[in-house]
């Protein structure tokens, strides 16, 4: 049985090395790929970016609920709904989004909150470019290129390719809209 949390195991009689659970790296040392993210204390500047943003969002949303109270001349009580609905949409929108654009910054190999995308500070990952590796089976996935435990040769993952999903979602509601239109306008042509 190996040694858990890096304690050396006995078998038959003798001492084996401690066992890291990691993925082919340069240094001998494997690494594996966090599944989780890193916690909110150890990224102060993911916090700050996303409380910013969620204060903006509100703000903005109060002036301008209360300026369409003001222009429609409805009472404050529906201003406070209006604010409360899409104040609270803006909010939730905008600070997912600042912590999700924050998380490009943190390197996921060790965990460090760059200041920037590009090389890690802590470890030297290029955390732009993110390059990751798995075997043909999809075993693990790795940081480095290298040798699977299976025996298999680690291949690069290529990216996936989001700006063209979110275009052909795009045009594919723009083309359900258009015939929506198109068959309401002929439900309305006179017979």
């Amino acid at each position: 049985m190996s040694g858990a949390a890096g304690i050396p195991a006995v078998h038959a009689g003798r001492r084996s090395k401690p066992v890291r659970f990691t993925i082919g790296s340069p240094s001998g040392y494997r690494e594996m790929v966090k599944v989780f993210r890193s916690s909110p204390g150890r990224r102060p500047a993911a916090v700050r970016s996303t409380l910013t943003a969620i204060g903006v969002a509100l703000a903005m949303s109060a002036v301008g609920s209360a300026l369409f109270t003001v222009a429609l001349h409805d009472t404050v009580g529906s201003g406070l709904v209006t604010f409360a609905i899409f104040g609270g949409l803006a909010a939730l929108s905008s600070g997912v989004l600042a912590w999700e654009w924050a998380g490009q910054r943190v390197c996921p190999r060790c965990g460090f909150e760059n200041s920037a995308v590009a090389a890690c500070a802590a470890c030297g990952y290029d955390v732009r470019e993110r390059p990751r590796f798995a075997c043909s089976e999809g075993h693990r996935v790795a940081y480095e290129p290298g040798m699977c435990d299976c025996g298999r040769r680690l291949l690069a993952l290529r990216p996936v390719p989001v700006a063209r999903h979110a275009m052909r979602a795009a045009w594919f509601a723009l083309g359900f809209f258009l015939l929506v239109l198109v068959v309401a306008a002929l439900a309305s042509w006179p017979s």
